[in-house]
């Protein structure tokens, strides 16, 4: 087949095709349609990019919170717990109390105040011997004089730190009782007599008075208290 007839046979051809469905109008409208497209699916995808790293600072920002209000809670808790676990602690801050040490010198003997005791203050005791007034022994005594005890004196005597005194001025008359373990020099005319627990017990008058003559009977009296 020659040339000439092919082309004729392509022009035949082309005049029995069917018309476009489309024009130029109907594609520049698609063209914008998908431009349009485009813009919307990039401003939708920057929004949401937007709101996703908005989201993440805020749920950041919470749980810091939550962990920074976790540790100072937990702080109190905690101290709480080691100290329940350390129940020592009270027991070595508290000071050792003078009958874990029977040999200190400072010690309390007669300090407790039997029923009825005039209470005479600890300070009295903080001296002890013939210097300061032992309120046991000044009760008893009172008790054998019918004297008020709160009128009790030191006596004007020396004797131990070890020892108990106590002195009572009754009508010019002063008789005075000395309990002690150690070795004690009285006055003339003292009455000695053995305590219940074994200490020697003096009693003595300096004066006039109508208790002069009663030494013996106020020793016999208190020995057995003491």
């Amino acid at each position: 087949m020659d040339e000439q007839k092919l082309a004729d046979l392509f022009r035949d051809a082309a005049h029995d095709a069917p018309p476009a469905s489309f024009d130029a109008g109907d594609v520049r409208t698609a063209s914008r349609r998908a431009t349009l497209r485009r813009r919307n699916s990039i401003a939708a995808g920057t929004a949401f990019a937007v709101v996703l790293g908005f989201g993440g600072v805020l749920a950041a920002n919470s749980w810091y919170g939550e962990d920074g209000g976790g540790s100072s809670a937990a702080g109190p808790v905690q101290q709480q717990s080691e100290a329940a676990q350390s129940p020592m602690t009270l027991m070595e801050a508290q000071p050792q109390t003078n009958k874990d040490f029977p040999g200190d010198a400072s010690s309390t003997q007669g300090d407790v105040s039997p029923p009825g005791s005039t209470g005479f203050s600890t300070g009295a005791r903080a001296v002890q011997g013939c210097a300061a007034v032992d309120r046991e022994l000044a009760d008893a005594l009172a008790g054998e004089l019918s004297v008020s005890p709160t009128s009790a004196e030191p006596p004007s005597v020396s004797c131990s730190t070890a020892s108990r005194s106590a002195a009572f001025e009754v009508g010019g008359l002063t008789i005075t009782a000395v309990v002690t373990p150690d070795e004690f020099l009285p006055p003339a005319g003292a009455e000695k007599v053995r305590t219940a627990r074994g200490q020697d017990l003096y009693v003595f008058t300096r004066g006039d008075g109508e208790l002069k003559g009663q030494a013996k009977r106020v020793a016999d009296a208190l020995a057995p208290k003491f």
